[in-house]
């Protein structure tokens, strides 16, 4: 699996602000997010450097992707991580060559608002 990674430099909050912002213009939201640092805090007990895991989406893009790959769901709403670690910050997604050309433009999108920031 082939990760691409942009460190950014902003702070967290700022990352996470603006990544919405620049989803939002494109049609792209979060549907769902994960405070893994959070989670990890409160079900094991250990502090954890900010890790959050975006789970974005466009229904309409969503749609037309299941009419090519129907089970495609188990990759999509697509995966965006963004963490602290040694002072950086980090956004990072998955880019696997198989799933690739169903989900490119997904992944094209969140890489151009990546280079952006």
């Amino acid at each position: 699996m082939f990760r691409y990674r942009k460190k950014v430099g902003l702070s967290f909050e700022e990352a996470e602000r603006k990544f919405k912002e620049e989803l939002k213009k494109r049609g792209y939201k979060v549907v769902l997010e994960m405070n893994a640092s959070e989670v990890i805090k409160r079900n094991v007990g250990a502090e954890f450097e900010p890790y959050k895991i975006f789970y974005i989406c466009n229904p309409k893009v969503f749609y037309e992707m299941t009419k090519r790959e129907y089970e495609i769901g188990s990759f999509a709403p697509c995966p965006v991580l963004l963490y602290k670690k040694e002072d950086n910050v980090y956004f990072a997604i998955n880019t696997a060559e198989e799933i690739l050309d169903i989900i490119r433009e997904p992944l094209e999108v969140v890489k151009d608002i990546l280079k952006e920031l």
